[in-house]
């Protein structure tokens, strides 16, 4: 199954223009990244902006009776079939680091940290989504979120709505 991925471009004057999402997940992915060195003493934290990866895709059929379609309180059109994605947000991180050497004297350097972190999400599809038909999809990140958690330890948060197009 071939998967097409495309990233929204929405502005905020244009919200009352799109048409209402039907088949889609907001989902937030978080890591803790621990520095090696314990000598460094975070200044300054800088994101670059995320790359969605999608390795794997399924269909699978989740109907238990025939009263389950409807709509739920998100506004999600319930069919009884889903999508199950899995698949990486790559990102780097830019650190401006200071750190204690010999005799107390600092030096200050960036650092940049690249990492990718793992996510897997379900979404509601239509109920007639054929299983070999290219699965388009469209992604958009909401948020990011970097808080230095210790000297030697970031929070990196990421908001994200992806949403099957039928």
């Amino acid at each position: 199954m071939e998967v097409n991925l495309k990233k929204m471009n929405c502005k905020l004057s244009c919200f009352e223009e799109l048409p209402p999402l039907e088949y889609f997940k907001q989902l937030n992915v978080y890591q803790n990244l621990h520095l090696s060195s314990k000598n460094l003493e975070i200044s300054n934290i800088e994101n670059t902006n995320p790359k969605i990866e999608i390795y794997s895709t399924k269909i699978i059929d989740t109907k238990i009776t025939e009263s389950i379609k409807g709509t739920s309180l998100e506004g999600q059109h319930l069919s009884g079939k889903n999508l199950i994605v899995v698949g990486n947000i790559n990102m780097s991180l830019i650190l401006e680091c200071s750190t204690k050497g010999k005799k107390n004297k600092s030096a200050k350097k960036r650092e940049i940290i690249n990492f990718n972190m793992p996510f897997s999400t379900v979404i509601v599809t239509p109920e007639d989504i054929c299983t070999t038909n290219t699965i388009n999809l469209r992604y958009l990140i909401e948020d990011i979120t970097v808080a230095k958690i210790s000297l030697n330890q970031v929070l990196v948060s990421v908001t994200m709505l992806i949403q099957y197009i039928d």
